[in-house]
């Protein structure tokens, strides 16, 4: 048992490294690289990739053998990773400092945390709920641009992370509500299939020239590929096997910081000081709400062995 533990928190560390560097790399070839294209590459390299692994893994029989009344749940996933994507790299290409962006995914866990409540039934602790109104005012504080007026309130890409961190905790409540005997190889397929789709559709609409960017955001969007659409996914489905999500989150919600050392070696620039501030902050409500959930859990552990017992 301590030894899947340990692996889960091994796996779910990788993930948050991952996942931060994905920020920095996606941002330094968006400044160089269109959207639509930056993304039809990213996802055409993570489609391949995640192809090959399935094959030795040997994927493709374990898919065969999924029930026909559970395929509902590929394009269903498809369409929320779709909207999902859209939306971080959006939020990435708005937000000018990529460790910003990262503070402000911390809302993530606190929108999974509603919609398990209302849709799984799962219970609200008191400490969960002071750990909502911390990340909530933590990301206020993020988000402020230093103007007092409501139009000009927020800083300019905060809606889109908003969007981005409702439909990843959406497609977190699905899988764990109907999804128990899919590996994270098919998951991570089908997560990049219907992305490839959509976003080939998006550049053959839009009209984008499908050239082959310069060396150095070839480079950067090379990389991101390797880390959003393989390796993180990936790890984080992984991770989940041997842990529960809450302690992977509390985890998680350090990515903000992890991201400020790289962002300053890359762009050689920092998040303001309130932005950190704010940053801290809902990092600190995303603990409160991670041991909220474990007390929760152990609870419920204990209920089960005097259950046993009697």
């Amino acid at each position: 048992m301590r030894k899947e533990i340990i692996k889960g928190y091994f796996y779910t560390i990788l993930a948050t490294l991952a996942f931060s560097n994905v920020y920095v790399f996606s941002k330094a070839a968006l400044n160089e690289v269109s959207l639509p294209l930056f993304l039809f590459l990213m996802v055409s390299i993570g489609f391949a990739i995640n192809l090959v692994i399935l094959l030795i893994k040997g994927g493709f029989k374990k898919l065969s053998a999924v029930p026909r009344k559970m395929w509902w749940i590929f394009p269903t996933l498809g369409c929320i990773e779709i909207f999902t994507v859209s939306t971080f790299y959006a939020s990435v290409n708005a937000i000018s400092e990529p460790a910003v962006t990262g503070f402000l995914g911390n809302l993530f866990p606190l929108f999974t945390t509603m919609l398990g409540i209302i849709f799984l039934k799962e219970r609200f602790t008191p400490i969960e709920t002071l750990g909502v109104f911390i990340v909530f005012s933590g990301a206020l504080l993020t988000s402020y641009s230093g103007n007092l007026g409501w139009k000009d309130f927020f800083i300019p890409g905060v809606g889109l992370v908003v969007l981005n961190c409702l439909g990843a905790a959406t497609a977190t409540v699905i899988v764990r509500a109907k999804v128990n005997n899919l590996t994270p190889e098919i998951l991570s397929f089908n997560r990049t299939f219907w992305l490839l789709v959509f976003f080939s559709a998006w550049v053959i609409i839009t009209n984008t020239p499908i050239t082959i960017p310069v060396t150095g955001a070839l480079t950067n969007t090379v990389i991101a590929a390797i880390l959003d659409p393989v390796l993180a996914i990936l790890l984080v489905y992984k991770a989940y096997q041997y842990i529960e999500a809450s302690r992977g989150t509390i985890i998680q919600s350090t990515k903000g910081l992890l991201i400020i050392p790289v962002a300053f070696f890359y762009f050689g620039t920092l998040p303001l000081p309130h932005q950190i501030a704010g940053g801290l902050i809902a990092m600190i409500g995303v603990i409160i709400i991670g041991m909220g959930q474990l007390t929760l859990d152990r609870m419920k552990q204990n209920r089960k062995g005097e259950t046993g017992r009697i």
